[in-house]
């Protein structure tokens, strides 16, 4: 992976086509997240913070045959949930925490090369989970952050390792929090 690849990937993904459900928002960010699974195709993507699941759904679509396991402490979006499962036969709900649950999901699963942290978009949180997960990864690993522009996001993301690139275009709108970042390693 690096950095010319992924702003294709965003370019590309900012044409896409919007995934043909109103239950799930026409984020840019989540067609980037299905074109990376796509082009990764990794064994095992995770994703912290399921809420409505369309990063979940995206990843599952990107890469059929790879496992894609969405993290959340609550199950309350049942109708999106349903709709990945039965669209997606490759997508997992786990109900728990996104950072004491981790070495149990490795555990069942493996390790993941895509981690979307989508959470509570706080700092601690943030650089929490990416502590914990990191020592987690597959070779040739991404992870992605959204929300960048939330108090305290951008204190996270000045700590996070190179190589990194913010694509904000994929998540405009600093004053609904937007933002949209990735860290890899290749």
């Amino acid at each position: 992976m690096n950095e010319f690849t992924l702003r294709t990937i965003a370019q590309q993904a900012l044409l896409d086509s919007v995934y043909p459900s109103p239950l799930f928002p026409p984020s840019p960010y989540y067609r980037f997240l299905k074109r990376l699974a796509e082009i990764l195709q990794p064994r095992l993507s995770i994703e912290l913070g399921v809420c409505g699941g369309g990063g979940s759904l995206h990843l599952a679509l990107g890469n059929p045959n790879g496992k894609v396991v969405g993290v959340d402490f609550a199950y309350d979006h049942p109708e999106q949930i349903t709709h990945i499962y039965a669209k997606c036969p490759n997508f997992t709900f786990w109900q728990g925490d996104s950072i004491e649950d981790a070495g149990k999901i490795v555990s069942d699963f493996g390790m993941p090369q895509i981690v979307f942290v989508d959470t509570t978009h706080t700092y601690e949180q943030t650089m929490a989970e990416f502590g914990i997960w990191r020592q987690y990864l597959d070779s040739n690993w991404v992870m992605c952050f959204d929300d960048l522009f939330r108090p305290g996001m951008e204190q996270a993301w000045n700590e996070l390792p190179e190589p990194k690139v913010r694509l904000d275009a994929l998540h405009t709108g600093a004053e609904q929090g937007g933002g949209f970042g990735v860290v890899w390693q290749s």
